[in-house]
């Protein structure tokens, strides 16, 4: 795709963030990264653009990131079809993935200032209501996704359907972990404790059989439930937005721009199992490459999957499965990163 900054919608039509990115010079490496990966990709469906200048920008966006992280792990992409929204295959080994998002909502209750005010106030009702909110509107994407029935389109049967998830419904979703995605998909819930001794213990596990946000109740166990055996696993990430390409996009000198960027946040400690999330904190260098596309991309691998997915299908994400005993089981990543904050300036 070319000129996809070419504007085809009217101004009053324009998406605040995309107007961010190609108005903002702090997002100059995001608008240059992003126009470099869009060259790559076809418009499978013929309206990419006017999406991503309007009310689409955080799906096209999310569909961005997974081209290049597919790309950049050398999956090779079958455009026969323009639904589901990739056909990827590696190694003779094919399968397909829907991207799907929780968007915001016009009238969201949990808006920016709404949150930031919670915090400040230290309200933890109102902070166990929008953990509870996110849950609800992540498994709400998952559940409706069924109703496409994608397994029944000719070329999609006998073949591993992933569907790949990112939570854009307000300010606080991308710093929530998978935790509570986790918890919705598999009905279980897991309780932890911190110890001097031991670190970060498992004490048990406890069901789950709905999750509630006000008047909304789903029910927990997604994989258990009607037609989800269709579905052979979940891709997940809380990392795909402006600055995730910002950072990437300065990383590999792709402005004339000199940033100050920093980024702040917690990911898994590799070198202690049991430990607790480790912070971090670091400057994003201009030319410096420290960070790559599958850095917080975890799958969830359906156990009751009809057709599973193959665990060696992706080498380098996190990955969780229930093992022979009926436990969780998985593989974790180094330096996988849980949540992060990235705050710039410009030097003039």
């Amino acid at each position: 795709m070319e000129n996809i900054y070419e504007l085809i919608v009217s101004d009053d039509k324009l998406n605040e963030k995309f107007k961010l990115l190609v108005e903002s010079s702090l997002f100059d490496p995001a608008k240059n990264i992003i126009e470099n990966i869009c060259f790559l990709m076809n418009d499978q469906d013929g309206n990419f653009i006017k999406d991503f200048q309007s009310t689409g920008f955080d799906s096209r966006l999310w569909e961005i990131y997974l081209y290049i992280f597919l790309l950049e792990n050398k999956f090779q992409f079958i455009e026969n079809e323009n639904r589901p929204d990739f056909h990827v295959s590696k190694n003779d080994y094919d399968f397909f993935i829907e991207a799907s998002l929780s968007a915001e909502k016009i009238d969201e209750k949990y808006c920016e200032e709404f949150i930031k005010e919670s915090i400040a106030n230290n309200d933890l009702n109102i902070q166990k209501e929008i953990t509870d909110y996110y849950t609800i509107r992540l498994g709400s994407v998952l559940f409706s996704k069924l109703n496409k029935k994608y397994w029944e389109l000719d070329w999609v049967k006998d073949k591993p359907l992933i569907i790949a998830i990112t939570p854009s419904h307000n300010y606080m979703a991308k710093f929530l972990p998978d935790a509570k995605l986790m918890e919705y998909l598999y009905g279980i819930k897991v309780i932890t404790k911190d110890t001097p001794e031991e670190g970060l213990v498992r004490i048990r596990d406890e069901i789950v059989t709905e999750h509630r946000n006000d008047e909304k109740v789903i029910p927990s166990n997604f994989f258990s439930q009607p037609n989800t055996e269709n579905i052979s696993a979940v891709l997940f990430t809380n990392n795909c937005d402006l600055h995730k390409f910002n950072r990437m996009g300065y990383e590999h000198s792709l402005t004339d721009k000199e940033l100050i960027m920093f980024r702040s946040g917690s990911k898994y400690d590799d070198s202690n199992q049991k430990a607790p999330a480790k912070d971090f904190t670091y400057q994003v260098v201009k030319g410096k490459s420290i960070e790559d596309w599958s850095e917080s991309l975890k799958i969830y691998h359906n156990p009751n999957a009809k057709i599973p997915l193959k665990r060696d299908a992706f080498s380098n994400i996190g990955q969780i499965w229930i093992n022979e005993v009926g436990e969780f089981d998985g593989i974790a990543m180094k330096n996988y990163v849980f949540q992060s904050i990235t705050i710039s300036a410009e030097l003039k």
